[in-house]
């Protein structure tokens, strides 16, 4: 079944990259947030990531326009994934959030379309097990900023079809992405790893062993990374790192216990560069 027509549920930061990179692609987009505030927030991101496409050159004033063209965007459920072959759920990482999404969205969506989430870490057996069409919910799991990162993970439920793979696989690389498939598992590859390292810089802070500045130092310079693990947390969002920590920790036991720093952090609202302030002030 060729995808011609792509519903995206939540248009924050990932659902608007995803929108954007399929929008460009010459993909149908529709977006939807249960808000007009939100939709109109969401379709901003989208405009923004086509000015910035624009301003480097990747796009022209002409493509640019088109891609606008191509979205759509609603408030309602039922209306954005009717017509749709592919459905991509973007919102709020946490299961009853998206079991319920998944369960109006089973209710509207044609027979044939497929539905996916974008979660980094949630079970997509257990967001399958709400539908009608277990054999055609699969995770595709996109990684921030969407326009820049090239992995996607596709993640295989217990009945999730091989046929419902290969059509997310050859929609992946449409967009210039390269994917990996995965079984359904906590975190998946990418964060089954990322997670505890961001956790284990966490507790060397809070004990009081290294400062922020070398801690990172030392990651970037000692392995090569892009940007130290906390300018890297603050990136992602401290309350999206220790949702997976604490999805970790549910599956696998004390081995990943959340930093109490990370916690007392996320509490006192102070989730990275989005707030302003995380690990660092921005």
């Amino acid at each position: 079944m060729p995808v011609k027509h792509v519903a995206v549920i939540g248009a924050g930061a990932m659902g608007s990259g995803i929108a954007y990179v399929a929008a460009i692609n010459g993909y149908d987009v529709a977006i939807m947030e249960p808000t007009k505030e939100l939709v109109e927030k969401g379709l901003k991101r989208i405009k923004d990531n086509v000015i910035v496409g624009v301003n480097k050159g990747k796009l022209t004033p002409k493509q640019a326009h088109e891609t606008m063209a191509r979205i759509m965007s609603f408030v309602d459920i039922d209306e954005v994934v009717r017509s749709a072959d592919l459905v991509i759920e973007a919102v709020f990482e946490e299961m009853n959030v998206k079991k319920d999404v998944f369960k109006r969205a089973d209710a509207s969506a044609p027979p044939q379309a497929i539905l996916a989430s974008n979660t980094s870490s949630l079970s997509i057996t257990e967001m399958a097990s709400v539908t009608k069409r277990p054999a055609q919910v699969v995770g595709l799991h996109f990684f921030n900023p969407v326009p820049a990162m090239k992995l996607v993970e596709i993640v295989m439920g217990e009945k999730t079809s091989e046929e419902t793979r290969r059509v997310v696989d050859d929609f992946a690389r449409s967009l210039g992405k390269e994917p990996v498939t995965v079984k359904d598992s906590p975190g998946f590859i990418v964060n089954r790893v990322l997670g505890p390292m961001l956790n284990e810089v966490a507790y060397i802070l809070h004990e009081g062993n290294a400062t922020r500045e070398d801690i990172d130092k030392a990651m970037v310079l000692g392995t090569n990374m892009p940007m130290g693990p906390l300018r890297l947390a603050d990136y992602v969002g401290l309350d999206i790192a220790l949702a997976l920590i604490e999805t970790l920790h549910k599956a696998f036991g004390d081995k990943y216990r959340p930093c109490p720093l990370l916690v007392e952090k996320v509490r006192a609202g102070h989730l990275g560069m989005k707030t302003g302030k995380g690990f660092y002030e921005y």
